[in-house]
């Protein structure tokens, strides 16, 4: 038996959840395991050694040397490859230890027998503090510290009995004139308000139509050019009036906002601090050299090497904040024979006609294949498939066709390859948009895919043209595969990639950058008992079916109720009814005021 199944089998057995996140860890390329000079393996994350590369053993047993003669509960921050461990396995004394990382965690367990560690029930993975008396003495692993500054000053707060959470923020969502990040922008303030934060949505979608006008009023770039800039320095000049308004905590600007260099720095003299979410290819789109040494934080969708080149621009305070699902807008949808007619397919596809997409679907017209979104050729061999004369799809739609579909293809675009771009890192939207309806997919391989979903068990992938068409074929005689892997994946999105829990991990980096200028929670009076139904009560019973995470209150009840598959009840009704009243009646600029 090796020493992954040895450990695996013993952590399954007192910590199941445990050891389901570490079977389902992919561990980064940077993550190197090499045998030391005297043998034993060393573990290496990007330029970081955990651990000796000469006399790893050695090493760990004088470190544990420093900790003798103590028997007082102990939590040690850092597993590495556990060589400073072993020497502290006695019985007398409790241990716990806290590793930030999945990836180090699986590597220790695949190198290391842990099992006197893992019977314990004594491995902690990120900030889960369950069971640590806040009077143990931390003894943190050097490399570990290191390697993460922000996850050790959390752990250092609760030992210190510090609550550390923050409380209401004031947050300013700054979204673009029109384009893909629009969207995201509104999901995004929507994940902070259900985070429990005062948010204000910034939309500037409303001047996308001043901006067409104005490239049309001339033939003269130049003066084209001097206008349009004129019109963005005006939209900055709205968004710092509005800041100075508000006066939030954070300005949180998404990719393509109206916003310079020059108003960053204006912004930088109103508020703590002004975030910058860039969900575009660094490769592709290259604006952010500008806008990334301005900001207070700056996160991205992909790491290396879009991490070096920040780097190396003087750029300190970066991160990778991956994509999410807003499961106010997809969920599972119990759709009318009229809709299923329309967007129904056997393989659909939704997104805008780049270049790889126009050529790589070439090779797939001879299935019931519908294309919608816009920037498509109707004029070519594709136009009999594009569909509504290649118009833009609204949000609503686009969730009825995902729901429609047996097969959601999703290609990820590329301008520089006729098919499925090879080096292709990031996750799109429309990976976790497709995943929080409960659609099954088929998506193109992508170096982060397995760090999200279990491809082959949450979804489905393809590298190539051909097999893509066999996965079709198969997919489309197998039904039932299609729902299970569709059901699987539905499941990981509600549990690890809505909105609110991506931001409230932004949060969180931003406090590790920045510690202490977000105002934290301070003790607060018992919340008053909630109010209670009778066993057989129908609201009691909607209750009972929530979710964990789920808030229990109006809003959380009709998220639970949007995304339930069955028939909408009387009592259901009335409460998305008083759920949309309640919206009406609170929302911006109600009953005339602002």
């Amino acid at each position: 038996m090796s020493l992954w199944a040895k450990n695996l089998a013993v952590l399954q057995q007192v910590a199941p959840d445990l050891a389901a996140t570490l079977a389902a860890t992919v561990v980064p390329d940077d993550h190197q395991v090499h045998p030391s000079r005297l043998g034993p393996p060393y573990l290496q994350v990007g330029k970081q050694r955990l651990t000796s590369s000469y006399d790893p053993v050695k090493e760990g047993q004088e470190w544990a040397r420093t900790l003798e003669g103590d028997a007082s509960p102990l939590v040690v921050f850092g597993l590495g490859l556990g060589y400073h461990l072993l020497p502290l396995m006695s019985p007398e004394r409790p241990l716990w230890v806290v590793e930030p990382s999945a990836a180090v965690a699986r590597l220790a367990l695949e190198h290391q027998d842990l099992t006197p560690l893992l019977a314990r029930d004594s491995l902690r993975l990120g900030a889960d503090y369950r069971g640590i008396p806040q009077n143990a003495r931390l003894a943190d692993h050097p490399p570990t510290r290191r390697l993460h500054p922000g996850p050790y000053r959390r752990l250092t707060r609760f030992l210190a009995g510090e609550d550390g959470e923050l409380g209401q923020l004031r947050i300013l969502v700054a979204g673009p004139l029109y384009g893909g990040s629009h969207p995201i922008a509104r999901y995004t303030a929507r994940g902070f308000q259900q985070l429990g934060h005062e948010t204000e949505f910034m939309d500037f979608a409303p001047f996308y139509a001043g901006y067409q006008v104005l490239s049309r009023v001339s033939k003269d770039q130049r003066a084209v050019h001097k206008l349009n800039q004129e019109l963005l320095r005006f939209l900055g000049e709205t968004l710092l009036a509005r800041v100075r308004d508000f006066k939030p905590d954070l300005v949180f600007v998404l990719a393509q906002a109206p916003v310079a260099p020059p108003l960053f720095q204006a912004l930088k003299a109103e508020v703590p601090l002004v975030a910058y979410w860039f969900v575009e290819d660094f490769q592709v789109l290259t604006y952010w050299q500008d806008l990334a040494p301005e900001v207070d934080v700056f996160f991205t969708l992909q790491k290396e090497p879009f991490f070096s080149e920040l780097k190396r621009r003087g750029v300190k305070n970066y991160a990778c904040l991956p994509l999410a699902a807003d499961l106010e807008a997809y969920h599972p949808l119990d759709l009318s024979p009229e809709d299923k007619r329309r967007f129904g397919s056997a393989l659909s596809f939704l997104g805008a006609g780049y270049y790889n997409r126009r050529q790589f679907f070439q090779g797939l017209t001879d299935f019931d294949f519908k294309i919608w979104g816009a920037e498509w050729e109707l004029n070519s061999p594709l136009g009999r498939h594009i569909q509504d004369q290649a118009a833009r799809v609204s949000e609503e739609d686009s969730a009825k066709i995902f729901n429609a579909s047996r097969i959601n293809l999703n290609l990820h675009s590329s301008p520089f390859h006729a098919g499925v771009n090879p080096q292709g890192d990031y996750l799109n939207p429309r990976v976790f948009d497709l995943a929080a309806c409960g659609a099954f997919q088929l998506v193109d391989w992508r170096a982060q895919l397995p760090e999200f979903f279990i491809p082959g068990q949450e979804l489905a992938t393809f590298t190539s043209l051909a097999e893509a068409r066999e996965k079709i074929g198969y997919f489309l005689a197998h039904e039932d595969e299609r729902r299970q892997l569709a059901a699987a994946g539905r499941e990981r999105v509600l549990r690890d990639h809505t909105y609110a829990r991506r931001l409230a991990m932004a949060l969180e980096m931003i406090q590790d950058f920045h510690p202490g200028i977000l105002p934290c929670r301070q003790a607060q009076e018992p919340a008053p008992a909630p109010v209670t139904f009778p066993a057989d009560h129908p609201v009691q019973a909607l209750l009972d079916r929530l979710p964990e995470e789920a808030a229990p209150d109006l809003a959380g009840l009709v998220n639970q109720i949007k995304v339930s598959p069955d028939p909408l009840t009387e009592p259901e009704a009335i409460l998305w009814l008083l759920h949309e009243f309640r919206r009406m009646v609170h929302r911006p600029g109600a009953n005339g005021r602002g």
